[in-house]
């Protein structure tokens, strides 16, 4: 008679029990390294909603935030506006940020049971009377109620002394990327520390991140306001930062990729001109460059641009590049073109030019410039908007829209983008901010991110999968797409495998 041999239960219990210890202490570091990531990318997200709202207020009312000449008062912050030459904080966003509430004072603001007061460990700044703002995707933003005149001059680089004891002390506040939710606990560096200098270098990683990070306000700009809320912007996802600008420079250093054995600086100036791919999203030539021998550049997808006697850098279209690969104009047809504000053109009459496609572009009495197709750009060629069939669209990020009288927005074209209880609009299974810049999309049921250039949404095993394809990271760092497509870790393309 044959035995046959099978596990005994203590060898079952064990086996079971190994999986369990393994399983706890990797799946905590899964986590915190998902959340890092997640957090990063809303509080860039958040920076990018604060620095619009004062776009919109140079825009509409001439002012930034160092015209900001009185105090906020909390009870009446919520209904405060910009008017009467008497400009506070709460006055700004409110004429500036969509979807926004106001949520008032430290203290009082409720937690996500909506029952006892929200709390933060924030140790970089005293929060006790910081007034908050909820924006329309939940995040907090908490300031000072104290700000005003918050600048030192556009072009100046803010110092430490400026903001631990000098003009922006004041100007200070931070973003909790996710509201009420935990952890609410300020992102340190390595070491837990954190200081009020955003020329200090810092390491963070994904153990001492956190959700809420700290900002500094004035002129016409919003920036991380410590180190270690530096580092995590620069460096993302617990990367030692060796980014860090040092000795009063505010620009970081160049970001690089490594693909194809080569090391690629960023310049991203080329990104102008770019095309879309097979799932719809536009790619450019990347923005990733190298000096080859000859003191040219290649582009990470394999194109040279040359450089001539003037410094500059042609490619095989005709498109000339300055040293940091921002397009100064195009050679074509025998002419030169002149990039300006958004179109390449050259002038061909008193108070007219063309475009390389053949448009006309004519000055009105007004001091604008029409082209034949009812687009109407500045005195510096920025569309402005479009006159069609005697009815105004605004020009939003490469739209042309008129608001209805739902609120809603319609474009030239015919199509509605609809706006949702959440402030943003919504055109079919895409999703977008108050300035239609994508937020997302929803695609057979399921929500996909809008990060970089691509609609994406994180799997459990870590990849990403888009509408169609499958991004997988490479030992560089990269997202390598089903079809060859190459991606950085931010999601924007830098060339073909």
């Amino acid at each position: 008679m044959s035995m046959k041999r099978a596990f005994t239960l203590a060898e079952i219990l064990i086996t079971i029990g190994i999986i369990g210890v393994v399983a706890a202490l990797t799946i905590p570091l899964l986590i915190q390294n998902s959340n890092s990531k997640k957090f990063v990318t809303q509080f860039k997200k958040s920076l990018a909603t604060l620095n619009q709202a004062v776009i919109g207020a140079q825009a509409q009312y001439d002012i930034d935030y160092s015209n900001l000449t009185i105090a906020n008062d909390d009870s009446t912050c919520a209904s405060d506006t910009v008017s009467g030459g008497k400009f506070s904080l709460c006055g700004l966003l409110n004429n500036t940020l969509t979807a926004q509430t106001y949520l008032g004072k430290y203290g009082s603001v409720k937690a996500a049971n909506n029952s006892s007061p929200y709390s933060a460990d924030v140790s970089s700044v005293s929060i006790n009377n910081f007034l908050f703002f909820s924006f329309a995707d939940g995040a907090f933003f908490a300031f000072n109620p104290n700000a005003k005149n918050c600048g030192i001059g556009i072009g100046n680089v803010a110092t430490t002394e400026d903001i631990t004891s000098g003009a922006l002390a004041n100007c200070i506040g931070f973003i909790d990327v996710n509201g009420p939710t935990p952890p609410n606990r300020e992102v340190k560096c390595a070491d837990e520390s954190t200081v009020l200098s955003i020329n200090t270098t810092c390491k963070v990683t994904n153990g001492s991140m956190g959700d809420i990070f700290p900002v500094i306000f004035h002129d016409g700009h919003v920036r991380p306001a410590t180190n270690a809320a530096m580092a995590a912007f620069l460096g993302g996802n617990g990367k030692e930062d060796n980014n860090s600008a040092t000795n009063g420079e505010e620009e970081a250093a160049p970001k690089m990729v490594t693909f194809k054995g080569g090391e690629y600086e960023y310049l991203g100036g080329a990104n102008k001109y770019s095309q879309k791919d097979q799932e719809g999203n536009y790619i450019s030539d990347g923005g990733y460059y190298r000096k080859d021998e000859n003191g040219n550049y290649v582009s990470a997808s394999g194109k040279v641009y040359t450089k001539n006697a003037d410094g500059n850098y042609t490619d095989s279209d005709g498109f000339v590049y300055d040293e940091n690969m921002n397009v100064l104009g195009r050679n074509t047809k025998g002419n030169w073109y002149e990039f300006k504000g958004d179109v390449l053109v050259r002038k061909i009459g008193e108070d007219k030019y063309q475009g390389t496609g053949g448009g006309v572009y004519t000055k009105t009495a007004e001091g604008l410039y029409k082209r034949g197709d009812g687009v109407y750009f500045d005195e510096n060629f920025n569309t402005l908007g479009k006159s069609k069939n005697n009815t105004w669209y605004d020009f939003k990020n490469g739209l042309f829209v008129k608001e209805d009288a739902n609120g809603n927005y319609i474009s030239d074209t015919g199509k509605t983008y609809t706006k949702n209880a959440d402030g943003n609009y919504v055109n079919g299974k895409y999703v977008y901010d108050s300035d239609l810049n994508p937020v997302g999309a929803t695609h057979n049921g399921k929500w996909y991110d809008y990060k970089g250039q691509l609609y994406v949404r994180e799997m459990e095993d870590g990849t990403y999968k888009g509408f169609s394809m499958t991004y997988t990271q490479d030992e560089n760092g990269n997202y390598v797409r089903s079809d060859g497509n190459v991606y950085d870790a931010d999601f924007y393309y830098i060339g073909h495998n």
